[in-house]
């Protein structure tokens, strides 16, 4: 009798398959505008920077109908949340009618720097339908300070506050983590907790302004360790409350494999985990309109000014090949986890310039058996 270990790479291959056939694009990050109030060395995006007592208003590449357009157009094809961010988002003086008119069709969430999320805007935004929000938090206030300019942890602490008390339903801390600020994590989650608000931690990658800047990253040990802390800190405090990027150590989750093995159980996005979701359950919108995969906002796949998202999800190249896990090299085609975790798509690219390649910053070995 063949044991069902045996058979895990068979069975995950299947329903991997069978859920990537049925996928649609759940989650849109959309890019507002690429300008911003701050000067983060870490900006992933390359923000243009207009200071935050600059008489200048920022340029926004799309005007209020056009976002409207593109809303009608993602809703069409099935997205379910979408993600307004930027540069910064609430320098657009109509963010709140833009919120208030995605709301209508989906759930909205916003990530912002919080500088100017003063008590009035956030009972706006509440009132428009805003129900979740992510503000960037690089660490204690050293580190954040260090990264975002003088002042404006004081300026995060004070949106989180402002956030909690009008009641917007999901409030969460996001920190990008790098060997810089790794030593804050525990601290970070702690008053995390402390504040009433998630956490979430997102891995540092050179992207955009900190593309040279390949010694911020983590080493391997280091993640290792993080995701393990983290781990625990899920079981601590609710899995609800605390979210990382869990690929790696998904080769431990005893209860995850279980499931994702079980050829009786469905294969959904929320039955089973296929790891990345780039291009499989998310996608980004950039500030000009265009598609891109996962949030590699220079991989561009198609504008949706001109064509349906619909068409573009079904029909663009790139968005096929990252679909098809046999295009996986190295180390990531040959891990028996490959279709339940994938490696990091955004971080094979980020290093190799090629978005299948073998993930550099996996810490496990190559899982064969």
């Amino acid at each position: 009798m063949e044991n069902k270990a045996d058979n895990f790479v068979e069975i995950t291959r299947e329903k991997f398959y069978r859920a990537v056939k049925e996928c649609k694009p759940l989650f849109a990050w959309f890019s507002l505008t690429d300008a911003c109030n701050l000067d983060c060395k870490h900006c992933f995006i390359n923000a243009r920077y207009y200071p935050p007592d600059s008489p200048e208003l920022p340029h926004h590449e799309l005007s209020t109908d056009e976002v409207f357009a593109i809303i009608d157009n993602i809703a069409e094809a099935g997205t379910e949340i979408v993600m307004f961010a930027g540069g910064e988002p609430t320098l657009r003086k109509d963010l709140v009618s833009i919120v208030r008119y995605a709301s209508s069709r989906m759930k909205v969430a916003m990530n912002s720097n919080g500088y100017l999320l003063d008590k009035r805007l956030c009972w706006d935004l509440l009132g428009a339908g805003l129900s979740q929000v992510k503000i960037s938090v690089d660490g204690l206030e050293k580190n954040h300070d260090w990264n975002r300019g003088e002042g404006s942890f004081q300026k995060t602490m004070d949106a989180l506050r402002n956030l909690v008390k009008v009641g917007i339903p999901t409030v969460m801390l996001i920190m990008t983590l790098t060997s810089l600020n790794y030593d804050d994590l525990e601290k970070t989650v702690e008053f995390s907790m402390d504040m009433g608000v998630d956490f979430t931690m997102v891995e540092f990658l050179p992207l955009g302004r900190a593309s040279e800047e390949k010694e911020w990253a983590l080493s391997k040990e280091q993640l290792e360790k993080a995701q393990r802390y983290l781990t625990e800190a899920q079981k601590r405090y609710g899995w609800q409350r605390v979210a990382f990027e869990n690929r790696y150590i998904v080769a431990e989750d005893e209860y995850c494999k279980k499931i994702c093995s079980d050829p009786n159980e469905p294969c959904g996005f929320y039955d089973f985990c296929v790891g990345c979701i780039t291009s499989i359950y998310s996608y980004s919108i950039t500030s000009s309109g265009k598609v891109a995969a996962g949030d590699i906002m220079t991989l561009e796949v198609g504008d949706l000014r001109k064509e349906r998202l619909k068409d573009i999800w079904k029909n663009a190249e790139l968005f096929k090949v990252i679909r098809n896990r046999e295009n996986l090299k190295g180390k990531c085609g040959k891990c028996r986890y490959r279709y339940i975790c994938g490696g990091c798509r955004r971080r094979a690219y980020a290093y190799t310039g090629d978005i299948m390649a073998a993930d550099p910053g996996c810490w496990r070995g190559v899982s064969e058996k």
